[in-house]
């Protein structure tokens, strides 16, 4: 994900060949300004999703590892009894 310190940052990092432009832009045309606005919150949107998904994944595969553990112990406990 690109850098997220600033609207206008994150353009620039995006369109470095075009940072004067960007500036000029960003000056003076408010409809370029709203479009870096709302660049700038989705991609900060799309970063905390990612942190989302990537804690909701240590969890799954936390419970992934707990269910086979538990379906071991029931097997093992299934296979030892004698009825």
């Amino acid at each position: 994900m690109n850098e997220l310190k600033s609207e206008l940052g994150l353009v620039k990092n995006i369109f470095p060949v075009h940072h004067l432009v960007i500036d000029e832009l960003y000056a003076s045309d408010n409809d370029f300004m709203s479009l870096c606005g709302d660049l700038f919150l989705c991609s900060k949107i799309i970063t905390d999703l990612q942190s989302e998904i990537d804690e909701k994944t240590v969890a799954m595969n936390e419970y992934c590892n707990i269910v086979r553990d538990l379906e071991n112990d029931l097997l093992i406990t299934i296979s030892s009894a004698r009825l």
